[in-house]
């Protein structure tokens, strides 16, 4: 059996299993014991967007937080002098994350 699980939380796709294996012994007459997943040979189907994001998750596991040669270099041109602001840029960018909010 093969479950497509997107867009389900883990509680909801627990709940959807209990009452299948409630109706399942029901419908049967007996009340034997279900049987585990495994020994049914329960698979889940990710979709390719789980799949899209579970490798953005690995990815951003293995990134640091802070680009520390791209802060250093800015270090050094701001002690230097070197470091120019771009108003209309700064402006621009602060005008499209309004527009976000």
């Amino acid at each position: 059996m093969i479950n497509d699980i997107t867009g389900l939380t883990s509680s909801q796709t627990a709940g959807t299993r209990a009452r299948t294996g409630e109706n399942d012994a029901a419908k049967s007459g007996s009340a034997t014991p279900t049987q585990s997943p495994s020994s049914k040979g329960d698979t889940v189907k990710l979709s390719g967007a789980a799949q899209a994001l579970q490798n953005v998750e690995k990815q951003l596991a293995n990134t640091p937080d802070v680009d520390s040669d791209r802060v250093e270099q800015l270090k050094r041109d701001i002690e230097s002098g070197n470091y120019q602001i771009n108003a209309e840029r700064v402006a621009e960018k602060m005008l499209n994350f309004d527009s976000l909010l």
